[in-house]
């Protein structure tokens, strides 16, 4: 719980910065908006001989995410953002597992080791926030349970991007390895649902807004 706290009020305070007309005056801002394609999500999704891992509970996830950004230095952008994304859910030995909805908030930055004159870019970035995870049942034999119950986890990933610029827009690819905890085991089925945390490896493709 105090991370989470922690990592809110990371959210808040760099929000707030961006927000001010100190930073509006002294750097360059941008929006963007991008859509997600997770291949996979790897992890031990309950406990025991059986347990399914994550991939047999769900199939790839898709996304969007809105980031905000300030480009402090040539080499160096903070950002904020916030993300969505579904994880569709798939049927495991006779077991059919719903949806699996998550949303994150986060803060982060890049860190942009070759710029090319002609409007490419290349970068590292990293992220750190927290995700809330919708509940997940699951249905046997005509029998509907609670699996996982919402709860909130801390996320953080790191990556590689390409960026291309042309007049106030832009174009990136980002390729990211996830950690996120472990959802929250419901009460009637703590005994199984109790699971690892996950990593996973996002694919995005965006554009921005510079201003």
């Amino acid at each position: 719980m105090k991370k989470i706290i922690m990592v809110g009020s990371l959210v808040f305070i760099f929000v707030s910065m961006l927000s001010s007309p100190v930073f509006a005056e002294q750097g360059a801002f941008s929006l963007s908006l991008a859509g997600q394609y997770i291949p996979f999500i790897s992890g031990d999704a309950g406990q025991g001989d059986d347990a399914p891992e994550y991939d047999d509970a769900f199939d790839a996830g898709l996304g969007v995410a809105l980031e905000a950004a300030y480009r402090m230095t040539p080499n160096f952008s903070v950002v904020a953002g916030v993300s969505y994304d579904q994880f569709s859910g798939d049927d495991y030995k006779d077991i059919s597992f719903d949806d699996m909805d998550v949303t994150t908030f986060y803060v982060g930055g890049k860190y942009y080791f070759l710029i090319d004159k002609k409007g490419w870019s290349s970068y590292l970035r990293g992220d750190i926030g927290t995700a809330y995870f919708s509940s997940v049942d699951i249905s046997y034999s005509g029998v509907d349970a609670e699996y996982w119950q919402s709860s909130w986890g801390v996320v953080g990933d790191a990556g590689v991007g390409v960026e291309y610029d042309f007049n106030n827009m832009g174009v990136f690819l980002e390729i990211k390895a996830r950690y996120m905890d472990s959802p929250s085991k419901a009460k009637e089925m703590r005994e199984y649902s109790d699971a690892d945390a996950s990593w996973s490896v996002p694919i995005t493709l965006g554009v921005s807004y510079h201003f």
